[in-house]
């Protein structure tokens, strides 16, 4: 009904405003007048959808950047905690590592 009502509306009002404006041409009538009214009112309608599908692709581009934030905080936090856990593998592998070498040295010294 609203959809309806906004063009309906935009007519009436161009049309009253070509009236009150002297139009100096040929061939002046109802008619034509109703012609540019609906032209203009045609236009009134395309800079309204234009300006609510701005409004929408702007509000689409907040909650986007919205979004992208609150991933970008939950991956540095997933990250931190993996680096931590890899921090932890490396170092346990050091150990291992350090007693091999222990056990190795301690085999070759009693065989020797």
């Amino acid at each position: 009904m609203r959809t309806a009502l906004i063009p309906l509306l935009s007519v009436a009002s161009w049309l009253g405003v070509i009236q009150v404006m002297p139009v100096a041409s040929a061939g002046d009538g109802m008619a034509r007048s109703i012609a540019v009214a609906s032209v203009l009112a045609t236009l009134t309608v395309l800079v309204y959808r234009l300006g609510v599908w701005r409004q929408e692709m702007e509000h689409t581009k907040h909650n986007v950047l919205d979004g992208v934030k609150a991933h970008r905080e939950e991956s540095t936090v997933n990250f931190a905690r993996m680096d931590r856990r890899l921090d932890g593998i490396a170092h346990r592998m050091q150990l291992l590592e350090r007693r091999q070498a222990a056990r190795l040295t301690v085999n070759r010294g009693g065989v020797a």
